[in-house]
């Protein structure tokens, strides 16, 4: 996607701003929460996104051999929204630019960093989410009826019992087998929704999954 997307494919290009525009909007909204720049954030975000696909730009040097592109579209981010603020600073103040960045002090910068990747990480849930919804809708009773039971237990945090009941189903064990499988479904989806979008191989696609995770709490 980021290959294409670079080569001007339109369908990839959209692909990766609704891939990415959550967690840009979620860093420029922390960053400059209670501040006039809140009234630039589209504009950053635009600015985000043809700087990475811009002939030359970030995604003709993404190297998925590399990994991370989380970092590199991090870096991006950071860089665009340090260019307003040097830019907003020039008409009123004398001050060198570089002191009217928002994420010098530390703490800062690992509070943004953390927005940053906790949106990350819910977008690529979403998409995962939304992979084996898809799925679902095309398989069988069962494989619909495990779905459903993930989605109780998780979003409504459902316990198996009650989902029994639900289910009208005397058996929660049936339920218990059904949620595993069904969660080993969804953990194949995450599987291939971080895949994509780290370039994880498989020796560390696992600790990149249990990192999204843990990023939310799930």
């Amino acid at each position: 996607m980021l290959r294409a997307a670079s080569a001007g494919d339109a369908s990839a290009k959209s692909v990766f701003a609704r891939s990415y525009a959550a967690p840009i909007r979620a860093y420029l909204g922390h960053r400059w929460r209670d501040t006039p720049y809140t009234d630039t954030i589209d504009d950053a975000v635009q600015d985000v996104f043809v700087e990475c696909m811009k002939p030359g730009g970030v995604l003709d040097h993404a190297n998925q051999d590399l990994g991370d592109f989380r970092a590199l579209l991090y870096g991006v981010v950071r860089n665009i929204a340090r260019r307003f603020e040097k830019r907003a600073a020039r008409p009123s103040h004398h001050q060198p630019a570089e002191s009217v960045h928002l994420d010098d002090l530390p703490a800062q910068q690992e509070a943004l960093s953390r927005v940053f990747d906790r949106a990350w990480a819910r977008s690529l849930l979403r998409e995962a989410v939304l992979s084996h919804a898809q799925a679902a809708r095309r398989g069988d009773k069962e494989t619909r009826k495990r779905y459903r039971i993930v989605r109780l237990r998780h979003q409504q945090r459902m316990p198996i019992r009650e989902i029994a009941a639900q289910l009208n189903e005397p058996d929660s064990e049936v339920i218990h087998n059904a949620y595993r499988r069904g969660r080993r479904e969804f953990r194949t989806f995450l599987r291939t929704v971080v895949a994509r979008h780290t370039g994880a191989g498989p020796e560390s696609l696992d600790a990149e999954c249990r990192r999204v995770t843990e990023l939310l709490g799930s």
